[in-house]
């Protein structure tokens, strides 16, 4: 493409820790009959077998999460989920001034300066360094040679990665380095608190899914910020 280069890097990024999500478990329904005495004896055995699904389910995530793993109906913690949750809160609040100063300053300025929205990227790429410190979850990079080829080059480019943690977001900013990108979201993480406001100010695109017209607005931003010499 003459906008970018789309490069694929093969490789793993594995964390030293990481928070634990697991499915949850379908509740049995209770058959209601005519006869109360066979009713109780299903509600009976439907407690039962309830009571065995939270076993099992509470032992196979304690087994990868250790003893004080706890499930919720957002998913299930151990206690480095909840340590992280609360850096990531920390740092978030600081995040959040930064952001809002970038914003009145775009505001005052009527968007003439910074127009590539370098400083809000700046920013958000410091919380994710300071979030991966202080949790210790820097991850391993392979193959970063060919992004150091790349850079060299001084194209930009669109990456495409994996999402299947909390943790991808800072570790693609990581890989990526201290550039500026902008990342491809859905509408949804808009109403975000923090990441909403992030992804607002530093210009990242947008997408709503059940939207056709989002999608070909969102092929275009993308288009143009690779014009603009911008990674994605």
């Amino acid at each position: 493409s003459s906008v970018g280069k789309v490069v694929g890097v093969q490789g793993t990024i594995t964390p030293s820790s990481t928070a634990i999500h697991s499915p949850l478990f379908h509740t049995p329904k209770k058959i209601k009959t005519s006869s109360s005495l066979f009713a109780t004896s299903s509600a009976a055995t439907a407690d039962s077998n309830d009571n065995e699904d939270k076993r099992s389910v509470m032992s196979k995530l304690r087994d990868e999460g250790g003893k004080f793993t706890i499930n919720t109906k957002k998913g299930a913690f151990n206690l480095f989920g909840l340590y992280y949750c609360f850096i990531a809160t920390v740092l978030g609040l600081v995040w959040f001034v930064e952001l809002s100063a970038c914003q009145f300053l775009y505001w005052l300025t009527r968007g003439k300066v910074d127009k590539k929205r370098r400083l809000p990227i700046t920013f958000s790429h410091v919380w994710g360094v300071l979030l991966m410190f202080f949790t210790k979850g820097f991850p391993k990079v392979e193959n970063r040679e060919i992004l150091v080829d790349l850079y060299q080059s001084k194209r930009p480019a669109m990456y495409v990665a994996n999402h299947n943690s909390w943790l991808d977001i800072p570790y693609l900013g990581y890989a990526i380095g201290w550039k500026n990108y902008k990342m491809v979201a859905k509408n949804e993480l808009g109403k975000v608190p923090f990441i909403g406001k992030a992804i607002k100010v530093g210009g990242n695109v947008m997408v709503d899914r059940a939207s056709r017209k989002s999608q070909i607005q969102t092929l275009k931003a993308g288009m143009n910020w690779l014009k603009n010499g911008v990674n994605l």
